[in-house]
């Protein structure tokens, strides 16, 4: 299934948003956040867990740079591949209507070649990353944090600053001697427009 659509009609209820004075969800990456930024006490890991974490954050670091070649070294590439996208409304609420799935490595590719140019001075990282591995499959939870700039002539300034944080949920297969990307569940949480420099960290 091919996101692109759904994406720019996304984008534009953003920007109706944004030009109403008021901003909510901003793009449908990854539940709501019920502490932010707290956290978790990491367990002693085992090699393999060790291994699916440095995996994951090699991910993230190849999502950053935006390079889709590097991106497909962390994934399954055949149509075993799944991506659930979900959103919450800046209340909480669950929005059926803001559910992404891509189905294959290719058609998740598509999407994130429409999306990562628009994300101006991308920051994203993976934190608290909570690894449980049984054989050759893992799975790991985690909160996600992204900041990006929207170039756009909806903002004042021609461009806008925003963060958003959530959580996520990757299921990992052993490839080899690799852990690679089989299925990610992502739902977001609030997002948080900034005025002025760049947030960080």
């Amino acid at each position: 299934m091919s996101r692109k659509l759904s994406f720019s009609k996304y984008f534009v209820a953003v920007f109706v948003g944004l030009a109403a004075g008021s901003f909510g969800v901003v793009y449908a990456h990854e539940g709501s956040m019920h502490a932010d930024d707290v956290e978790v006490a990491q367990p002693v890991l085992s090699a393999e867990e060790q291994r699916v974490v440095k995996a994951l954050e090699s991910y993230a670091a190849a999502v950053q740079s935006g390079d889709l070649d590097e991106i497909e070294k962390y994934v399954l590439t055949s149509d075993v591949f799944t991506s659930l996208e979900g959103a919450n409304q800046e209340d909480g609420a669950f929005q059926e209507d803001a559910v992404y799935l891509d189905v294959g490595w290719q058609n998740y590719r598509r999407h994130l070649a429409d999306e990562l140019p628009m994300l101006v001075n991308f920051d994203y990282s993976l934190r608290n990353i909570q690894p449980f591995v049984h054989g050759d499959l893992a799975y790991a939870t985690m909160t996600y944090v992204m900041h990006f700039t929207i170039e756009s002539n909806q903002f004042k300034a021609g461009e806008s600053r925003f963060t958003m944080k959530g959580k996520a949920t990757m299921v990992l297969w052993k490839s080899g001697n690799e852990w690679k990307i089989r299925h990610r569940h992502t739902s977001a949480g609030k997002s948080t427009r900034h005025q002025g420099k760049p947030e960080s960290g």
